[in-house]
């Protein structure tokens, strides 16, 4: 499958209403998947936040959309739009300021 970046954009637009209006500010598609690859586009609202969770083996943001702050034990780092990131582990939380997306990148179990 191929996905342009028209259709990342369609879908981080749809995905920025549905966390608008989310009870808990975010929304997450599967937009593609390879083995153990997998693409999910993640949307948060202002004051969105993925609480403290484990990182999977690999993985990788890059911030399509306003900017999102990466928390973890001993650091915090912002990454903004056009940003790519390597998540930190063992664990981390995400949390967005301002309307934003980004495509996560893992290696899943």
């Amino acid at each position: 499958m191929h996905v342009t970046q028209a259709q990342l954009e369609e879908l981080a637009a749809e995905h920025l209403e549905k966390a608008r209006v989310a009870s808990h500010n975010r929304s997450a598609h599967a937009v593609l998947h390879d083995g153990r690859l997998r693409h999910t586009l993640v949307a948060l609202d202002a004051g969105g936040e993925i609480d403290d969770h484990a990182k999977p083996e690999a993985a990788t943001m890059q911030v399509m959309r306003g900017a999102v702050t990466v928390t973890w034990d001993g650091g915090e780092t912002t990454v903004g739009q056009g940003g790519l990131y390597v998540l930190p582990g063992p664990t981390h939380k995400v949390s967005a300021a301002e309307p934003s997306v980004f495509l996560l990148t893992t290696i899943a179990d």
